[in-house]
C-alpha cells in the first residue's frame, strides 16, 4: 500500500506513522502543516494547510496514495464561529474532491468524532447528530460532505474516536498523567464515573485494519474506535498512581470540585486559560458514556493492549520525553 495520512504529526497521527514504520510494509507520508512531534519523523512530512488546494493536490497526484487516513483537523472550545473551523469543512471538500481526481486512490477514511453529539449522548444512527459545540458542528458537515459525495470511485469509512489517551497525547489526557504524577490529581466524590476509551495504540491498529479488510466491511460505514470494556475513571486513576508510585489519591467532595471549577470559570474570562479545571471541563469529566465497540472490534480483532499495559507504555513514553 501507498498510504497517505493527513495530521502525522498530531497526536493519533504520530503513534499511526509510529505503526506504518514499525510495520515497514508500506511506504507513507505524513501532509501536515506543523512538523512532526516526533523528529524521527521529519523524513516522512510534507508541509501543507488543507485549505490551500493546488499544494495539496500537487502532493497527492505526486504521491498516487492507494490508501489515506485523513487525521487532520482543527479541535478547540475556544473559537467563535464556525468559520474558524475550516480546516474540518473546507479541508474535508478538499480532500474529497482531489480524492475523486487520483485514480490509485482505492480507500479513504475520514475521521470525525464523538462530539458530533453531545457528551453522553450515543446516538440511534449514524447519521442523528447533536452538536453543542462549534467544533462538534464542524465535524458534522465534514461528515455530510462525505456522504453527500456521490459515486465516489473509491470506498470511504467514517471513524469516531472515542476519549483517545496514551504517548503524545494533548489535553486532556497529558495533563491527568501529570496532575496524578505531583499528586495534584484528586477523585471527585465517589470518584466512579463509567466511560468508554481508547488507548492510542489500539485505535491506529483499528484504523489500519480498516485499509485491509474486505471492502464490504468498511465502505460507507461509520465506526466508533475505542477499547471494551468500559473503564471506571476511578479505577483508571488508582492504576496510573500505582504504576507511578506516588502517594495515594486523596477525594475531594463535589461541593468543592465544584467551587473550584467557578474559580476556573473566572480566570478563563479574564484570558487565563491554562487553569486546569472549568465547569465545563467538571460535566466531561463526570458524563458517563458507553459505546458499542463490538463493530470495529469485529474487523479489528482483539485489542494489542489491556489498559494496564497502556498505561504503562505511556507513563515510559512521558518519562522520555521529560513530560513527567
Amino acid at each position: 500500500m501507498r498510504v497517505l495520512v493527513t495530521g502525522g504529526s498530531g497526536f493519533i497521527g504520530t503513534n499511526y506513522i509510529n505503526f506504518l514504520e514499525q510495520e515497514g510494509k508500506h511506504e507513507f507520508i505524513n501532509l501536515d502543516i506543523k512538523s512532526p512531534r516526533n523528529k524521527a519523523h521529519q523524513a516522512f512530512w510534507r508541509e501543507c494547510d488543507l485549505l490551500d488546494r493546488p499544494r495539496l493536490e500537487q502532493i497527492i497526484k505526486n504521491f498516487k496514495p492507494t490508501h489515506v487516513v485523513h487525521l487532520a483537523a482543527k479541535t478547540g472550545l475556544d473559537e467563535k464561529e464556525l468559520s474558524d473551523f475550516s480546516a474540518n469543512i473546507e479541508g474535508v471538500e478538499n480532500m474529497v474532491r482531489i480524492l475523486r481526481e487520483t485514480p490509485s486512490v482505492e480507500r479513504a477514511i475520514f475521521t470525525s468524532t464523538l462530539l458530533v453529539c453531545q457528551m453522553g449522548y450515543v446516538p440511534k444512527d449514524d447519521t442523528e447528530y447533536k452538536p453543542t459545540t462549534l467544533y462538534g458542528q464542524s465535524k458534522v458537515c465534514g461528515e455530510q460532505i462525505v456522504r453527500a459525495a456521490k459515486d465516489l470511485p473509491y470506498a470511504w469509512t467514517i471513524v469516531r474516536p472515542i476519549s483517545v489517551w496514551g504517548p503524545y497525547a494533548e489535553e486532556p489526557y497529558r495533563n491527568f498523567f501529570q496532575s496524578v504524577a505531583r499528586n495534584w490529581y484528586f477523585h471527585i466524590g465517589s470518584g466512579h464515573y463509567k466511560r468508554s476509551m481508547g488507548y492510542v495504540e489500539n485505535m491506529v491498529n483499528q484504523i489500519h485494519q480498516l485499509l485491509l479488510v474486505p471492502v464490504e466491511k468498511m465502505d460507507h460505514k461509520v465506526f466508533y474506535l475505542g477499547d471494551s470494556p468500559p473503564i471506571d475513571l476511578y479505577d483508571f486513576a488508582n492504576e496510573v498512581q500505582k504504576k507511578l508510585g506516588v502517594t495515594k489519591i486523596r477525594r475531594l467532595s463535589l461541593w468543592t470540585v465544584q467551587c473550584i471549577a467557578k474559580c476556573g470559570d473566572i480566570l478563563k474570562a479574564m484570558g487565563w486559560k491554562k487553569f486546569p479545571l472549568t465547569s465545563f471541563r467538571l460535566n466531561n469529566i463526570r458524563t458517563e458514556y458507553v459505546f458499542d465497540l463490538s463493530p470495529i472490534l469485529e474487523v479489528s480483532g482483539p485489542l494489542l493492549y489491556d489498559y494496564q499495559t497502556g498505561i504503562e507504555r505511556t507513563i515510559q513514553h512521558m518519562r522520555e520525553v521529560g513530560e513527567i
